[in-house]
């Protein structure tokens, strides 16, 4: 099988890449290339920059699948630009999945986000009401209902919400809530909360994410055509304080800090991931304690200190106003 990948550069796309490889798919790939490889020892500069938004028929020749990483990826970043976040993560994924379809390609997976669930007191599955708070949920719900109306007998489009992602990659992010407190405490001795911790998240391993991806790629058309799945494990719904407290067992010397007056996270859901597993066998394989430990190990293996933690290289919404203000790209974050 052929499979393209875009936003293979990511923080979850190099991951997703290595280990379809590994699985000996066919990879294609395709990214804008914002961000640098800043765990990895290779550069982005092998690759040729290239933009969703301008992908055309020719593009997808040959292509059996296509993996739809590519994304302003987070709350803030796409609270940079609500319209630009529009544009990317649900205009331009319409527009790749019709070219998609014209061009022969049988399955479109998307990466969606259980952050579309918004708030809520109960635990939220697939047919939970969905209520995104921020553009960058707003534009995943968006997307996810005009993929559904493609779908026929010869494409299948397939909406994954993945749980919060975590881990270790060759283009780490430090703006991820576990990533974030574990090398917070590595780096200052303090797991600092920037709320009052109380909101629930589902957090999944960086390498789990991946692999339900490539358990999408081996399944029969006629058992994810059309779906939703959420993505995790019901074992991985904490609140923020609980993962806080994880971290701080975890980190030798450090310890929770809150900030003075801090609010309560809007943004809290427990999900149920038992659809995936029963219906497509899928489970994950990295514990949260595991994937602390690992960061935990790299972080003191490399030296990172509180310097490196603020390095915009690893957050996105500040690497992106660098690139804005370097004129690398334009308002419209495109490449000048």
């Amino acid at each position: 099988m052929k499979v393209l990948v875009t936003g293979n550069l990511g923080y979850i796309g190099t991951v997703l890449v290595e280990i379809l490889r590994n699985e000996n798919f066919e990879v294609e790939v395709y990214d804008i290339g914002y961000f640098p490889k800043n765990f990895a020892s290779s550069s982005n500069e092998t690759q040729p920059k290239r933009d969703i938004r301008d992908i055309k028929i020719k593009d997808l020749s040959g292509i059996d699948a296509i993996c739809h990483l590519a994304a302003l990826s987070n709350d803030p970043l796409g609270e940079l630009n609500s319209d630009i976040t529009f544009e990317i993560n649900y205009k331009t994924t319409i527009k790749l999945a019709e070219t998609a379809k014209k061009a022969g390609v049988k399955r479109f997976i998307f990466s969606s986000s259980c952050s579309s669930y918004g708030s809520s007191q109960e635990i939220v599955n697939e047919n939970s009401e969905l209520l995104p708070l921020t553009a960058y949920a707003k534009s995943k719900v968006f997307a996810e209902h005009d993929l559904s109306k493609l779908k026929d007998e010869n494409f299948s489009p397939v909406n994954l919400r993945s749980a919060t992602a975590y881990g270790l990659s060759p283009n780490m992010r430090l703006d991820l809530v576990a990533n974030n407190l574990t090398c917070s405490a590595v780096t200052t001795g303090l797991v600092k909360l920037l709320s009052d911790g109380s909101a629930w998240r589902p957090l999944i391993h960086v390498e789990d994410m991946a692999r339900a991806f490539i358990q999408v790629l081996k399944c029969p058309e006629d058992r994810i055509k059309g779906q939703v799945f959420n993505v995790g494990s019901n074992d991985n719904n904490y609140t923020i304080k609980e993962l806080a407290e994880i971290i701080e067992s975890i980190v030798p010397h450090s310890k929770i800090s809150y900030t003075e007056n801090a609010d309560k996270d809007s943004r809290s859901y427990r999900v149920s991931f038992d659809k995936i597993k029963n219906e497509l066998g899928y489970q994950t394989r990295k514990k949260l304690d595991d994937g602390i430990k690992e960061m935990y190990k790299k972080f003191v293996e490399i030296g990172m200190e509180e310097k490196d933690f603020l390095d915009k290289k690893f957050h996105r919404v500040k690497y992106l106003k660098w690139l804005i203000d370097q004129k690398m790209v334009n308002y419209d974050l495109r490449i000048t």
